[in-house]
């Protein structure tokens, strides 16, 4: 993660992850079946020609395929559901899946015709920087799930 990684014509940088229980839409809070996880990416066409990049995969520690949500409703810096990218144009945005939280890979994508596309994988290591549980009045920290307790000052004994 972190490094550019070259598939065919496009050029894949994944900078960052996040992970969240749930989404704010127009619509109400958005639920995951597993929970969703963002991945802030940066896509180069290094082509003379106009390309799209395609809608790309995560791969969990099982295996298993969890295709990008192609609705961003709740996303800031959605990179969006087409996206055609003009010679040498670069664009940057979050992507958005359901998957199980773990360590798991991201799949990218040449976008050509399956019979010529050319895929690879990024590493996705599990972070621990996003959303905290929070459960109301049970800490000294502001609700923050499993936090220490702190003890109440005590005032110095006088002499």
């Amino acid at each position: 993660m972190g490094a550019p990684l070259a598939v065919g014509q496009l050029t894949y940088t994944a900078v960052e992850t996040e992970w969240r229980d749930s989404l704010e839409s127009q619509n109400g809070p958005r639920i995951p079946k597993n929970r969703f996880l963002l991945v802030n990416v940066t896509v180069l066409n290094a082509s003379s020609e106009q390309k799209a990049a395609p809608l790309l995969q995560v791969v969990d520690a099982k295996g298993e395929v969890h295709p990008e949500i192609s609705e961003g409703d709740g996303v800031t810096d959605w990179m969006g559901y087409l996206r055609l990218l003009q010679p040498k144009e670069s664009r940057s945005g979050r992507l958005l899946f359901d998957v199980p939280q773990g360590a798991c890979k991201l799949r990218v994508s040449s976008g050509g015709d399956p019979e010529s596309e050319q895929t690879a994988l990024i590493d996705l290591p599990l972070q621990f920087n996003s959303e905290v549980p929070r459960v109301p009045g049970e800490s000294g920290f502001g609700g923050v799930e499993g936090a220490p307790q702190l003890p109440a000052p005590v005032a110095p004994a006088k002499k």
